[in-house]
């Protein structure tokens, strides 16, 4: 998308600032995440891992987007996210 508007450009920031709180809050105890994905007898951790692998991947797209290299925003959150989110995934 070329030319994005601040209100659309926030609302990325906001996604992404989901992905990161939900990828810490896995992290932090994975518990609860696994339980709400374990249903119908499927393995709710490799269930859990990908879910944390499309919150990566999406902050990983985000970061290479135009708005996002030109943002004065603080992105250490983000880049530290993808790396703790890609830490859990191979653990």
């Amino acid at each position: 998308m070329a030319g994005e508007t601040a209100e659309e450009i926030a609302q990325h920031f906001s996604a992404m600032d989901d992905s990161v709180n939900l990828i810490a809050a896995v992290v932090a105890d994975d518990t609860d995440a696994i339980k709400m994905e374990s249903h119908a007898g499927l393995d709710g951790a490799a269930r859990v891992k990908l879910m944390i692998t499309r919150n990566t991947d999406h902050l990983e797209i985000q970061k290479e987007k135009d708005w996002y290299k030109a943002s004065r925003k603080t992105k250490t959150s983000y880049t530290n996210a993808i790396t703790t989110g890609k830490a859990y995934v191979a653990g």
